[in-house]
């Protein structure tokens, strides 16, 4: 008998078609704005109370599930729902459909961005934008704080992580694999345990050269973001680092100010913010003259571990969400995160704060501002929002550069 025909409380619709399937995360992919919290509780709204295709407890043990594995837990649940409800086709339709508007909306956005980036209109949205996006990332760091650091070896753990990678220069996924094991023999053999420093000490990152030839770029891009899918655990947010390590500092695609006006273009576009690597993608390509063929290529190996883990998974959801160590490592992992994430906020705030070299207060005032709603406002902004507003000002600029203190560059 066939998993999707197994007992579900009464009153949840048994089966669904592959056409209400088809329509259905269509919508969802165009309106999957505000990232996960917004995505995901618009699913739970239409499926678990309108709907009533999944039930109120298997939404939740559906979603503690999608935390374990690597990728965008929106995306992931979508993808569990359309496996539930119509089989494992129906999962990869779901999915396909919830990421195609981000696709779309972020290389045409890319497009414009390598054509039109050095106009005055554009310029002046870039510079409300890109303080914006500084703030979106601290706020981000603020709310993985909170849930991570509960206590002091936690915090510990996230300094060394900023040490390691900030100082030390290791990699992005030895300083993570490091973390999470370390969280694992703190936890069952005492803070004095050197297992799990043995054990990270033998992980290899492999760095590779930029090649100037369409094939090798290509070849590139796909390999990275492969790794990016496969390491994304905890979020886009958790990721970035990573993303900029490699994107940035290792085959140079693009510059710090490159990648801050992808996270703040990411913000107002549908879909996972981790779709940020579609537009990376396309400026990676652009360099080789294949932008779309980038954007393409970032797109299916960045999402492809998602689908690769959730299909086959699902079945096994209850056995693996009861798991000790695999939480125990994630819970190491996400204090490394917090310090990962503050490393690259440091030559993110460069950009944002000091376009021209010298500190332009008027962008410093405008990223606490930005800050201020989204971490401790009591009626918080919707993120969206927050980013147009940034970049309605730097607009204002454009057309008026005597009231923000000179042009643009």
């Amino acid at each position: 008998m066939s998993n999707r025909a197994e007992a579900e409380p009464a009153g949840v619709q048994q089966q669904v078609s592959m056409s209400e399937i088809f329509w259905y995360f269509l919508k969802l992919g165009w309106l999957a704005f505000g990232g996960p919290v917004g995505q995901i509780g618009l699913m739970h709204l239409q499926l678990v109370e309108r709907r009533k295709w999944i039930s109120e407890d298997e939404f939740v043990r559906a979603l503690n599930f999608c935390h374990l594995l690597p990728g965008p837990e929106a995306l992931q649940l979508v993808i569990y729902v359309g496996y539930k409800k119509a089989g494992y086709w129906a999962g990869i339709l779901a999915g396909v459909l919830f990421i195609l508007p981000g696709y779309i909306t972020l290389t045409t956005l890319a497009w414009i961005y390598v054509h039109y980036g050095k106009t005055p209109q554009v310029l002046g949205v870039l510079w409300g934008f890109r303080p914006v996006g500084l703030a979106l990332l601290l706020a981000a760091l603020v709310r993985i704080s909170r849930a991570a650091l509960k206590g002091v070896f936690p915090a510990m753990l996230a300094f060394a992580a900023f040490v390691a990678f900030y100082f030390g220069r290791l990699p992005f996924l030895l300083v993570l694999f490091g973390c999470g094991l370390t969280f694992i023999a703190w936890r069952r053999m005492g803070p004095g345990s050197r297992v799990a420093t043995a054990a990270a000490s033998l992980l290899v990152a492999a760095r590779a050269e930029a090649a100037e030839s369409m094939a090798s770029r290509l070849f590139d891009i796909s390999w990275f973001f492969f790794k990016v899918g496969l390491f994304s655990f905890g979020g886009a947010y958790a990721v970035l680092p990573y993303i900029r390590e490699g994107a940035v500092a290792t085959y140079g695609w693009i510059s710090d100010r490159q990648m801050i006006d992808a996270l703040a273009l990411g913000e107002t576009t549908p879909g996972p913010l981790i779709s940020i690597g579609i537009f990376v993608g396309f400026l990676a390509g652009n360099g080789a003259r294949v932008p779309w063929l980038g954007a393409t290529a970032s797109t299916f190996w960045l999402f492809l571990p998602s689908f690769l883990f959730m299909l086959p998974a699902a079945r096994h959801m209850n056995w693996l969400t009861s798991r000790p160590g695999l939480k125990e490592f994630l819970r190491g992992v996400t204090s490394g995160v917090v310090g990962l994430i503050f490393s690259i906020s440091i030559p993110l705030a460069k950009v944002a704060f000091m376009p021209g070299g010298s500190i332009d207060w008027i962008t410093v005032a405008l990223g606490l501002a930005a800050f201020a709603v989204l971490t401790f406002w009591k009626w918080r902004l919707n993120v969206v929002a927050v980013v147009l507003a940034g970049g309605a000002l730097g607009l204002l600029r454009a057309f008026a550069p005597g009231l923000f203190g000179g042009a643009l560059s």
